[in-house]
């Protein structure tokens, strides 16, 4: 069961990765696919372990609770979980001759961010998973189907704008475009875990549409980055 657990937290992933490596025309190797992958995957402990040292460095210190909540939500967790994710695609392909192309940025980001999603996801199924429970492999997938349309979908979108600005910043040569990435995605991250704290497990119904408004504007979004470097490279 353990390993059917580990899995189905993989799942999602794959599926976001089927989805979106169709959106390059020119296929990147698989050894550099899975490469990202796995170093996105170790991007999740290593952003754990700075959200916990930036935390718990701010406990006590007596600051209004708007500045704390801003800080941890949007800084703390959401710039340094892109930061991460960015540092994957930095130190595993970026150097290499078979980042060639615009897209290239966004694909290798997205499949960071997918890594890194799959491990939160089976931690997450570990987590809240009742195994002793009799309708357990029923909360598995229930789990499982939640995060592929919410938090999984957040990590590819996210990433795809910081890979945008690493796009601008590794073919363009614009100054400042990675940073300007990654406070882009951060702020989104951190706004979608603002809206999902408040849905309660998404029961509620109001910050539940404001999540779905929010992923829906960043798809939008991230096709219209993705067509638009298209156009600029190719043109």
């Amino acid at each position: 069961m353990t390993l059917g657990l580990i899995a189905l937290g993989i799942l999602p992933s794959l599926v976001w990765l089927s989805i979106y490596l169709k959106e390059d025309d020119h296929p990147e190797p698989n050894r550099f696919i899975i490469r990202i992958f796995f170093l996105g995957a170790l991007a999740a402990p290593l952003a754990a372990g700075v959200e916990f040292l930036l935390i718990g460095g701010i406990k006590g210190v007596g600051w209004p609770a708007v500045l704390v909540n801003f800080l941890i939500f949007f800084v703390f967790i959401g710039m340094v979980e892109e930061y991460c994710k960015y540092l994957a695609v930095r130190v595993g392909v970026e150097k290499k001759l078979v980042f060639d192309e615009p897209t290239d940025a966004m694909i290798y980001l997205i499949v960071s961010g997918l890594g890194f999603a799959a491990l939160e996801n089976v931690l997450a199924l570990f987590h809240f998973t009742d195994r002793a429970a009799a309708d357990m492999a029923g909360q598995a997938f229930e789990i499982t189907a939640l995060r592929f349309l919410s938090s999984t979908l957040l990590h590819v979108l996210a990433s795809a704008i910081v890979g945008y600005y690493l796009a601008r910043s590794h073919f363009f040569r614009e100054k400042l475009s990675v940073l300007k990435g990654i406070v882009t995605a951060g702020f989104l991250h951190g706004g979608y875990n603002v809206l999902t704290l408040n849905s309660g497990s998404f029961q509620k119904i109001e910050p539940t549409l404001m999540v779905v408004f929010l992923l829906s504007v960043m798809a939008i979004f991230v096709n219209f980055l993705f067509y638009k470097l298209k156009r600029e490279y190719f043109r």
